[in-house]
């Protein structure tokens, strides 16, 4: 029989792209990562055969060889025991990051966690979820941390047994992927129903000091529909997590600090992803996301005695605790076909909404007296996007060019919406009881108030290019652009050239050069919220208010990157493969919080001015200057030769290391200077620069033999410093030494389709560097351990899973 010929396989590629295009992308991106799917890491050479594929049919992210881009699949997300998609990502990459808490400070304001891509801020990476932007969380990070001033997608809230594959793409490529990948993107894609079958799993967990226990149930049916390539999965998983806690003695109450751990937490997740086609030429999908969340989170204890307690509500004091009830959803569908002269076209529209209803109780607001309240609603917070577009793409033939180059444009229109709902009265406001020295307001966190309460949009006009073309057959370019307008900000335009040359078919090099936008969020520019506690008050301002505006405030710019970086691709024997790539990431108009101000001189000057009301300490989200970031990520995998008696053993070590430093400071507003304030003090910047590892490194073998397999990983995370409180001296900052945590799973396969796994993450129960002794003595022994410890502050967690498949 003769080879087929390059055209012909163009021609089938083409026909399996518009009959089956989910499952068609899924099986070559499946090719590609099956062979080192224990590894985390991808194939070395690109298929040409995936290019043949129409990239607007693609759910996954746009596969460009010039551009990097890590493949983790669903099994090696279980293989971490994590049921939270984004503590997986943390065990499964080196690249990415996730601090325990939200913020991460002494007064953390979200239970979330979020993704932090090459020590970048958490809003610098773009999420996608099949190929679709996801919408941000409506909990921003608000309180100082190593997410400060973040309003990221929430990856938790999707269901891991959902997950086909996560794709990380390492690039700052705004104009290939979209506005705010500076750092980068993270690409879910979503398994969708290739063949008829499911699974269902039941997980216990627990931490070895005998709290924290949790059972999560997950799983999925899929289906394929009709006899024309359709398909859907329908995902699901329910979790109960019950609460831990590793703070320190209070040293006048005792054993009753409770805030330092893991939140209660009542989790209902649902995914749906399906596709079938409507003609021979046209075909339907729809992607659905639902999630309802809610989190318990207990505050600092008040003594009997305490100024802010109502003894005739809480004769032993009390701790209050806030609660976030949280209804997150997102649906994506559209029609995909061909049109004649083999343009292929994608026309789509996306909602996502996410609502969060704060509440408190066992609290009160001692201005109130006996007539307080004890449970309070605080308010809400509401983010939305509206996505609605449409894109082309087309191979053609240039008779210079060696091969067929690939075209893609598009249009695409977003509506942004952020709204803050004001809480009950007695919440946020001064009644007959004020003495002067108690706190305003529901005590443990105060509610919105009506001058904090509106609702902001912005519409977003987007428009791309991308080129895909090789000079030679060995020598490959990638050219992109996105013009982007922002009706509140400016237009930005961005741009990226990649190229990549293949000397053999094991060993390449390829490098980048991109320019960057990032606006700033519209929860950055317009959250407004107060804290409270005896004698002060601290206030989160927005850039809109008369007091940040007093302060100096002004409307932050968006920030513009610059980005860089070369790599390799080598695979000098079949069983070994070597991937490094070097980056520099230069980012203007950093936007993050100011320090917090604080003082007499200053409260006494917002007072002449008649706004504030003892208002302690401030600070509001700016741009305090330009960053640069220099790395390194290197990976290896390796097949031992061992006899197949003996199995298959894989063996990986991964590293990335990143170190970002300020190269300018902006310019302090002369009103602070004359208030004697520090616009970025040296606590905000450490806090900026040193609350997340500057290097991660990883270590595992996977063994499979028959029904048995062993996964053993090795994680080092470089140390990092913390601080209680941002007003803290640097004698009180601790300066977390390296961790080094060990994991451990083991799992067997039963027969008739059960599987069962035992499991431990930090074998060892080795803890973190306790927590500065002054910082600890002035929490009240709350922190004992710094809470952006990055490989976790809760010492061993064990699991045990048993999962059935069908």
């Amino acid at each position: 029989m003769s080879k087929p010929k390059r055209n012909s396989r163009i021609k089938v590629g083409l026909t399996l792209a518009i009959i089956f295009p989910s499952s068609a992308f899924s099986i070559v991106a499946h090719a590609r990562s099956t062979a080192v799917s224990a590894a985390s890491v991808e194939e070395l050479t690109v298929s040409k055969d995936a290019n043949d594929i129409p990239s607007v049919f693609r759910t996954s992210t746009p596969r460009h060889s010039t551009t990097r881009v890590s493949i983790i699949s669903g099994e090696d997300l279980l293989k971490t025991g994590q049921t939270n998609v984004i503590n997986a990502l943390q065990q499964a990459s080196p690249e990415i990051n996730a601090p325990p808490g939200g913020g991460g400070g002494g007064y953390s304001t979200t239970p979330t966690q979020t993704v932090i891509l090459r020590n970048l801020n958490a809003d610098e990476t773009l999420v996608l979820v099949n190929g679709v932007r996801r919408h941000a969380s409506a909990l921003g990070n608000w309180n100082y941390g190593p997410a400060q001033g973040t309003e990221p997608a929430d990856l938790s809230l999707i269901p891991i047994s959902a997950i086909d594959h996560v794709e990380i793409i390492t690039e700052g490529a705004t104009a290939l992927y979209g506005q705010d990948a500076i750092g980068g993107a993270v690409n879910i894609v979503l398994k969708n129903g290739a063949r008829n079958g499911g699974t269902a799993n039941v997980q216990n967990s627990g931490y070895y000091k005998g709290d924290g226990q949790g059972v999560t149930g997950y799983g999925d049916i899929s289906r394929t529909i009709g006899t024309k390539g359709g398909g859907m999965d329908l995902a699901w998983q329910v979790q109960n997590q019950l609460p831990t806690h590793r703070d320190g003695i209070n040293p006048s109450l005792g054993d009753v600090n409770r805030i330092e751990g893991v939140s209660r937490t009542l989790s209902e997740l649902f995914a749906f992803n399906g596709h079938m086609p409507i003609t021979r030429s046209v075909r339907a999908y729809l992607t659905a996301t639902l999630a309802h969340r809610v989190t318990d989170r207990v505050g600092f204890v008040r003594g009997a005695n305490n100024i802010n307690n109502v003894q005739s509500l809480h004769p032993n004091g009390f701790e209050p605790i806030e609660s976030f009830d949280e209804m997150d959803f997102q649906v994506n569908g559209g029609l995909r076909g061909t049109l004649g002269a083999g343009v292929a076209w994608n026309t789509y529209a996306s909602f996502g909404r996410e609502q969060v209803n704060q509440s408190a109780y066992d609290d009160n607001n001692p201005t109130f007296g006996p007539e307080s309240q004890t449970r309070f609603n605080m308010g809400k917070i509401i983010n939305t996007e509206l996505i609605g577009g449409i894109k082309f793409s087309k191979n053609f033939t240039i008779p210079t060019l060696s091969k067929p180059a690939a075209l893609e444009w598009g249009l695409d229109y977003r509506h942004n919406t952020y709204q803050i709902g004001a809480g009950d009265y007695q919440s946020w406001a001064t009644g007959p009881y004020y003495n002067g020295l108690n706190s305003p307001g529901s005590t443990g966190y105060n509610g919105f108030q009506p001058s904090n309460a509106g609702n902001w949009s912005r519409d977003i006009f987007d428009g791309h290019v991308g080129l895909d073309f090789f000079v030679t057959p060995k020598w490959e370019w990638t050219l992109g652009g996105h013009v982007v307008n922002y009706s509140d900000t400016v237009t930005a335009p961005t741009g990226s050239i990649g190229t990549r040359y293949n000397f053999t078919k094991t060993f390449a090099i390829h490098a980048n050069v991109n320019t960057g936008y990032r606006p700033p969020t519209l929860g950055a520019i317009h959250y407004d919220a107060i804290s409270s506690g005896p004698g002060y008050t601290t206030v989160n301002l927005s850039e809109t208010s008369e007091v940040a505006r007093l302060l100096g405030a002004h409307a932050p710019k968006g920030e513009y990157s610059r980005s860089y970086s070369i790599g390799l691709d080598y695979r000098p024997i079949p069983s070994l493969q070597l991937t490094l790539d070097a980056y520099r990431i230069d980012i203007n108009d950093r936007i993050e919080s100011t320090s917090a101000f604080t003082g007499s001189t200053m409260a006494a000057y917002l007072a002449s001015n008649e706004v504030g009301d003892n208002i302690t300490y401030a600070s509001y989200m700016t741009n305090i200057g330009n960053t640069t970031t220099n790395g390194f990520t290197a990976k290896v995998t390796y097949k031992f030769p061992i006899k197949p008696a003996y199995g298959e053993l894989v063996g990986s070590a991964q590293i990335n290391a990143a170190d970002t430093e300020l190269t300018h400071y902006a310019d302090t507003p002369a009103i602070l200077t004359s208030l004697g304030q520090s616009y970025f003090s040296k606590a905000a910047e450490t806090e900026l620069l040193r609350s997340s590892p500057k290097n991660k490194e990883s270590f595992s073998l996977n063994w499979t033999k028959g029904r048995f397999s062993v996964f053993v990983q090795e994680q080092r995370y470089a140390g990092v410093a913390w601080l209680v409180y941002q007003s803290d001296p640097s004698s009180y900052w601790t300066h977390v030494r390296p961790q080094v945590i060990t994991n451990l799973e083991v799992s067997a396969k039963l027969g008739h389709g059960f599987t069962a796994t035992l499991g431990a993450n930090n074998l060892f129960n080795k803890y973190p560097t306790h927590t500065n002794h002054k910082a600890l003595q002035e929490s009240s022994g709350v922190f004992a351990y710094p809470m952006t410890a990055p490989g976790g502050y809760e010492g061993g967690y064990y699991y045990a899973r048993m999962g059935y498949t069908f």
